[in-house]
């Protein structure tokens, strides 16, 4: 199949306390296939559609430098589930480990968990709320601790320089490493529409923007109706603001990750 997008569902029958829902999931490849299984656990059936494709970075060069000096580092943070796996599980190379006493931060559980499975345990994540100005809140990311210091930010190709900028205004010596490419599908989702117009469909999670608007951007235009009809679960207000402007008539806010969406589902049984 000539397609980034693929069709996966839970086909075995599990009655669980989710066995109504029907939910397309717009993930990344690899953490879709994770929050697919958790879904089917509860009796769920997930459909992984992902609607950013990542990759590595076009230039490889900055990220082994940074890999192969991480000791120089005061911090390291990672800017979503795919940071942590792309900088720390190489396409084709080994594992990578973080060297002993380095800080490692978070935007929220999700980019947390992937870290925890790569092996680094001590992570810390906000308190107020999972994206970048909770980070910039923690204690340990103000002006009296960071002035001077090195820290690394690995993220994706694109995104908000917000970290960066305040960081530095601290006083702290900020170098951003690309350490995935994101980019949208090349292709339609094949089976989308078809799900659509089934009906077999009754929710959509979404934990980015980008992937919101790739989504659409694929669905044939007959079939937007069925979409921006169906329950829209976001776990960002940013998002909200998104399936807002894109025409989504409801939209469900929730806790960030996995757990954040299984909960929302739970509570709307």
């Amino acid at each position: 199949m000539n397609s980034d997008f693929h069709l996966g569902a839970n086909t075995a029958p599990n009655p669980g306390p989710l066995a109504h829902a029907h939910v397309l999931v717009t993930r990344p490849v690899m953490p879709a296939s994770r929050t697919a299984q958790r879904l089917a656990a509860l009796g769920a059936t997930p459909y992984v559609f992902p609607a950013i494709i990542i990759e590595p970075p076009a230039n490889a060069a900055p990220l082994k430098e940074a890999l192969a000096s991480l000791s120089r580092y005061h911090a390291a943070i990672f800017v979503s589930p795919s940071a942590a796996e792309m900088t720390l599980a190489p396409m084709g190379s080994a594992p990578i480990s973080l060297p002993l006493g380095i800080h490692v931060f978070a935007p929220g559980p999700g980019t947390a968990e992937e870290l925890h499975a790569r092996g680094v345990v001590d992570v810390e994540i906000p308190t107020t709320s999972f994206d970048s100005e909770g980070l910039l809140e923690l204690p340990s990311l103000q002006t009296d601790v960071v002035a001077g210091k090195r820290i690394a930010i690995f993220r994706g190709n694109d995104g908000r320089e917000l970290l960066r900028e305040v960081l530095e205004i601290r006083g702290a010596i900020i170098d951003t490493i690309t350490a995935y490419h994101r980019r949208p599908p090349n292709t339609s989702p094949t089976g989308l529409a078809e799900l659509l117009r089934s009906k077999k469909l009754n929710v959509v999670s979404a934990m980015s923007s980008d992937a919101l608007t790739n989504l659409v951007r694929f669905v044939p235009a007959d079939e937007h109706t069925a979409l921006l009809g169906l329950t829209l679960y976001v776990s960002h207000p940013r998002i909200a603001d998104t399936a807002e402007r894109l025409g989504f008539r409801n939209v469900v806010a929730t806790e960030a990750g996995d757990t954040g969406l299984i909960a929302a589902l739970l509570s709307k049984r």
